[in-house]
């Protein structure tokens, strides 16, 4: 008799458990998307130099799909007005909310959207969850965002206005501050004549003209100097000495174990006019290039960094180290019109 009680008890705790196995979440048609809590509609987040280690906390409800489980939610960021046809995606996590520095929102905002530097642009943000191949997608969210970027340090300059281009400070050509109180840079004069360098790009302050030869002067009554042809030229000027040089540059070329002529002879650029800069596009071999002027020595340069085919262009010893041979573009602009002064670009066709 004990032993039919018993076999009555296992079946009815196999039965119990047969049905606890069998039972399914139920999940809504129509889940519950998150909604976003912070940031507030129509808010002002803003960044500056101080700041950039504090965090920003977006927050939302938690999606509902009427079952408790687990879920992964994805927070995106694009430009107001853009249907997050290009997000940015600011994180994930399985709360509901997600930290973020200020400087991590700054860079999202100004390198991955693309929006400018110290100014306020409106964007928004959406969260995403899925859970059993559902997805639901919060209501967007418009705020705005104050982006912060240090300054670009002042770069000092000297014009050059001059009978070749008309004698106006403000359409004139430029050179640049290279330490202390030196100055270079490197113009086309399309015709030879008179020019003058000026501390600004008018004729209200400091214009310096012809003392002597390699002398300026400071009295602005006193002539220009001359250049005797037209052509591109390398200027030097020590405003504190009141000292000036110049270069005639009939060329620029390539040089190197890479080049035709190797440490001998030049592979002669092309300068344009128009666009400012020298280019050639040749075969080159494995090995080193530089460049030089004038097919000689007085002035070459190489690279920054040796192994960068593009770049800044210093005077130095190292070279470009081409690794393969091909053929390439090879370009140079000495106009100094990036912080980086003086740039190459070597591209392999």
């Amino acid at each position: 008799m004990k032993k039919i009680i018993y076999n009555t008890i296992f079946l009815l705790l196999a039965l119990a458990g047969c049905k606890k196995d069998n039972i399914v979440a139920v999940i809504k048609n129509n889940p519950g998307a998150p909604a976003i809590t912070t940031p507030a509609a129509a808010s002002t987040i803003t960044i500056t130099k101080d700041d950039m280690d504090t965090r920003v906390v977006m927050r939302w409800n938690r999606a509902d799909y009427g079952a408790k489980a687990v879920l992964n939610y994805t927070v995106q960021l694009d430009k107001a007005g853009n249907n997050f046809a290009a997000p940015v995606t600011l994180g994930n996590t399985a709360t509901d909310s997600l930290s973020i520095t200020r400087a991590g929102l700054n860079n999202a905002v100004m390198t991955s959207l693309g929006l400018p530097a110290n100014a306020e642009s409106e964007v928004e943000m959406r969260v995403t969850t899925a859970f059993n191949k559902d997805t639901v997608t919060s209501n967007p969210v418009k705020f705005k965002v104050v982006t912060y970027k240090d300054p670009e340090p002042v770069r000092l300059q000297l014009w050059l206005p001059g009978a070749y281009q008309g004698w106006s400070p403000p359409a004139a050509p430029v050179i640049y501050n290279v330490e202390g109180s030196n100055y270079e840079g490197y113009v086309y004069m399309a015709t030879a004549g008179e020019f003058k360098f000026t501390s600004a790009p008018d004729w209200d302050h400091i214009n310096y003209g012809y003392e002597a030869d390699g002398k300026l002067t400071t009295d602005g009554l006193k002539g220009g100097i001359i250049v005797p042809s037209a052509g591109y030229y390398k200027f030097n000027v020590n405003v504190d000495a009141l000292t000036y040089s110049y270069t005639l540059v009939e060329s620029f070329g390539l040089i190197g174990t890479a080049t035709p002529g190797q440490w001998d002879n030049s592979t002669p650029m092309t300068y344009n006019a128009t666009t400012g800069v020298w280019t050639v596009t040749t075969d080159l071999a494995a090995g080193a290039l530089k460049f030089r002027a004038n097919n000689g020595w007085d002035l070459n340069y190489g690279p920054a960094v040796t192994a960068d085919l593009s770049g800044r262009l210093i005077q130095t010893n190292d070279a470009i180290n081409i690794t393969e041979a091909g053929n390439y573009t090879v370009t140079i602009d000495m106009r100094q019109s990036t912080p980086d002064g003086y740039t190459y670009m070597v591209v392999k066709n």
